[in-house]
C-alpha cells in the first residue's frame, strides 16, 4: 500500500471526456473522483497537477478513441507537477518530488491531466530540475517527444540539411530547435502567419523561414539546397496538401519523418517519397504504449524527457507558450487549435 503525507481530497474538478464524437466529446465536472493512495498500481505516482500543456491528439482521439479507454475519462497527456503519493514497487520517486511527463489515458486508473490529480505511470515521467518551471516542463510531453522520436531515427551532423514544414506548430518549433542543437549545417522551416515567421526568425535564428501561403515550397526549398533537396524533411502538420510539396523536396537517400500513421505502404506520399529513392520514416509516441516496443517505454520516453530538460537548461530549446488558461478555459482552446486560431507553439493551463 501506498504511504501519503498530506489530506488528499476524493472529489476534483476535471475536463472529462464522456463520448467518443467530434462534436462535444468532453465536459465539465466538479466531481471527478479522486484515486486514492490505496488504490494506486504497484508503479504508479499520485500527482498533484501543476501544469498541462494541450495538444491537437487530446480532441482528435475523442472522435476515434484508437486506445479503446473506458469512458468517462479524463483527456491530456502532458503534465508537470508533485507527487503526493507512490506505488508500492515505486523506488526512484518519493512524496513531495516534483515530477513531469507523460500520462497513459488507456490506464484502469483513468491517467488524464485535465484535472487537479492525475494517476502517471512511474516509467514515463522524471523529475523536474528546480530551474525548468512547471508550465516549461509541461510542454516536453507529446508535441517534444513526438519531434525527438522522429529525429533520433536519423543522423544529424554538421553537414546534413533539414526541412521542417510548419515551424510554428507544436511539434514543429520543437523539431526546429532539436535540428539546432544536434548541429544541423542547414535548418528550413515554413510558416504562413507573419507573427510566426518574426517569432521563427527573432526568437530561434532561423535564417531560411519560406512563407507556404505566398512562395512555392518545393521550388524554394531546392533553391536553398541548390537543387539537391534536403536530406531529412520533417512534415508534422498533418496536412495532405502540405505533404505533397515537402515529399518533392527531400533529397534522393534522404528521409521524409512523418507523425503517426499516415504514408503507410502503397500511400500517395510513400510512392512520392520511393520514387525520390529516399525512405518513409515514422514518428509515433502510441507503439510505445500500445505496440511491441512498449518494453522500450522507459528508456527511450526517460531519455528524452531528460534530455529536453538539459536542453533548456543549457539555453538550445525554448518551449513557446503562446498562452496560459484555466483548466475552466480548456474546451474554448480546443476549439480554437480545432480551427488553426492556436497560435505559436503551445498552449499551458495553469493549476497552481
Amino acid at each position: 500500500m501506498a504511504s501519503v503525507q498530506q489530506s488528499i481530497p476524493t472529489k476534483q474538478k476535471a475536463l472529462q471526456w464522456v463520448r467518443v464524437s467530434t462534436e462535444n466529446p468532453f465536459e465539465w465536472t466538479t466531481s471527478a473522483p479522486v484515486i486514492q493512495p490505496s488504490q494506486l498500481g504497484d508503479n504508479q505516482v499520485l500527482i498533484e497537477n501543476h501544469a498541462i500543456s494541450l495538444n491537437p491528439v487530446d480532441y482528435k482521439m475523442a472522435g476515434r478513441n484508437f486506445a479503446n479507454t473506458i469512458l468517462p475519462a479524463t483527456t491530456g497527456y502532458d503534465v508537470s507537477g508533485r507527487i503526493v503519493a507512490v506505488g508500492k514497487d515505486v523506488k526512484h520517486f518519493a512524496i513531495g518530488d516534483e515530477v513531469f511527463g507523460i500520462l497513459n489515458l488507456n490506464s484502469s486508473n483513468g491517467g488524464g491531466a485535465l484535472q487537479q490529480y492525475s494517476v502517471g505511470e512511474a516509467e514515463a515521467l522524471i523529475k523536474k530540475p528546480t530551474n525548468i518551471s512547471h508550465a516549461d516542463a509541461s510542454t516536453l510531453g507529446v508535441a517534444f517527444l513526438s519531434a525527438i522520436d522522429g529525429l533520433r531515427q536519423v543522423n544529424i551532423d554538421s553537414s546534413t540539411t533539414v526541412f521542417i514544414p510548419g515551424g510554428s506548430g507544436g511539434v514543429g518549433h520543437f523539431a526546429v530547435q532539436i535540428a539546432q542543437a544536434r548541429g544541423a549545417k542547414q535548418v528550413i522551416t515554413s510558416a504562413s502567419k507573419d507573427d510566426g515567421i518574426q517569432i521563427l526568425k527573432e526568437q530561434y535564428k532561423l535564417k531560411d523561414v519560406i512563407n507556404h501561403a505566398k512562395d512555392n515550397v518545393v521550388e524554394r526549398v531546392l533553391e536553398l539546397t541548390q537543387g539537391q533537396g534536403a536530406d531529412i524533411v520533417y512534415d508534422s502538420t498533418y496536412l495532405e496538401s502540405s505533404f505533397a510539396k515537402s515529399t518533392q523536396t527531400v533529397k534522393e537517400g534522404g528521409s521524409w519523418i512523418v507523425l503517426g500513421a499516415f504514408a503507410e505502404k502503397d500511400s500517395k506520399e510513400a510512392k512520392s517519397v520511393a520514387e525520390r529513392k529516399a525512405k518513409v520514416v515514422h514518428a509515433d509516441l502510441a507503439r510505445y504504449w500500445l505496440g511491441p516496443e512498449r518494453a522500450q517505454m522507459k528508456t527511450l520516453v526517460q531519455d528524452a524527457l531528460a534530455q529536453g530538460a538539459k536542453w533548456i537548461e543549457e539555453g538550445k530549446l525554448k518551449p513557446y507558450i503562446n498562452e496560459t488558461i484555466k483548466l475552466e478555459d480548456v474546451q474554448d482552446a480546443y476549439e480554437k487549435l480545432k480551427q488553426g486560431k492556436g497560435g505559436f507553439g503551445k498552449v499551458v493551463v495553469k493549476l497552481l
